[in-house]
């Protein structure tokens, strides 16, 4: 049967997703598993993705990079002895991404590792032997065993990267100075979070401008993500002449080619020479509008949880680094953006 959702009284109320996947092979698989939101449509979305997990890994196997890190830290301290150190190391960091899927964990992981767990004036040579090296060698570890494609984690250097993203007005001045066939691209960015794979992969099939929402199935964690839609992302969208194939196209009218390059290569330097026009911080890459999103989200709903669900992190922690990181003042003009409505900001 489905899997279902019921509010535990034992739980302080909390949601838990029960019930059992029967596989195409005739196994039951018995799920009970407390909801990760306690938002009653959120977790009826959260149930049927757990459902299609199980259903697509009993058919086509395993997916890469789908098994936690805790269990690549299981498999590399028992493959040969470790010293206590090195088990210490891995250990502190257990709690925070022990149940994070081994494709989620990247380089991202080692600023939110350092900024969990060293003291703020640590130099970049603790972060290196603290953290970046024993999370190297477990990814190595686990690719080794096919567990996940091969995870590059950079040398340390120099201080916490600071997260970048832009306030309403600068994104408005970005969309205006970008060039015509990169304007819906960016702000259906803006207005969604979709990292640049996502929308390059996006396919007119898996839009619903009626309903206000897009579907990508070409995820960083493998899964399936819904995106609302917000006034903007509709208009911006409705705008363009084709309803086939694609959604963004080059300026010659085709499909940009999604070759891995997951920060915006395919149009660095149109990107860059908008940039460049309004004057913004020129560090300022197509992947900050999927900071600024995630920024905006939490300014107006101060919700961590469905952060993590919309935004398609596998985990809370993931996210932290966007609380507080808009300063107070811009909320209504994140609304204005996002209902399209840029006469009433003036």
């Amino acid at each position: 049967m489905p899997l279902r959702v019921v509010r535990r009284k034992d739980r302080g109320g909390a949601l838990t997703i029960v019930g059992t996947v029967t596989t195409h092979d005739g196994r039951s698989i018995r799920i009970q598993r407390r909801a990760a939101s306690n938002d009653p449509k959120l977790v009826a979305e959260e149930a049927l993705v757990i459902e299609g997990q199980i259903l697509r890994e009993a058919w086509h196997g395993e997916r890469s990079g789908a098994r936690s890190f805790a269990s690549a830290v299981v498999a590399y301290v028992e493959a040969t002895p470790r010293s206590d150190s090195t088990k210490r190391r891995l250990h502190r960091m257990l709690p925070l991404i022990g149940d994070t899927p081994l494709s989620a964990i990247d380089v991202t992981t080692v600023a939110m590792l350092r900024s969990k767990l060293l003291r703020p004036n640590s130099g970049p040579a603790t972060a290196e032997r603290e953290i970046a090296t024993p999370l190297r060698a477990v990814m190595r570890t686990a690719s080794d065993l096919s567990w996940v494609s091969p995870v590059k984690i950079p040398v340390v250097h120099g201080r916490l990267i600071r997260t970048l993203f832009l306030l309403p007005d600068q994104a408005e001045q970005l969309i205006d100075a970008a060039a015509t066939h990169l304007k819906p691209l960016l702000t259906f960015a803006l207005c969604t979070g979709a990292r640049v794979s996502e929308a390059l992969d996006l396919r007119w099939a898996d839009v619903d401008l009626v309903g206000g929402n897009a579907i990508f199935w070409q995820t960083k964690s493998g899964r399936r993500r819904n995106a609302t839609l917000p006034d903007r992302a509709v208009a911006s969208l409705m705008s363009l002449s084709h309803r086939e194939g694609s959604v963004f196209l080059t300026h010659l009218a085709q499909p940009y080619a999604n070759n891995g390059r997951t920060f915006g290569g395919q149009f660095a330097n149109g990107f860059a020479g908008a940039i460049r026009r309004v004057g913004l911080n020129p560090a300022i890459t197509p992947h900050t509008l999927r900071h600024t999103w995630a920024s905006w989200y939490y300014a107006l709903t101060k919700d961590l949880v469905g952060l993590r669900l919309e935004g398609g992190w596998s985990t809370t922690n993931q996210c932290e680094r966007y609380v507080k990181l808009c300063p107070a003042g811009h909320e209504a003009g994140i609304r204005r953006f996002l209902a399209n409505d840029r006469e009433k900001g003036r």
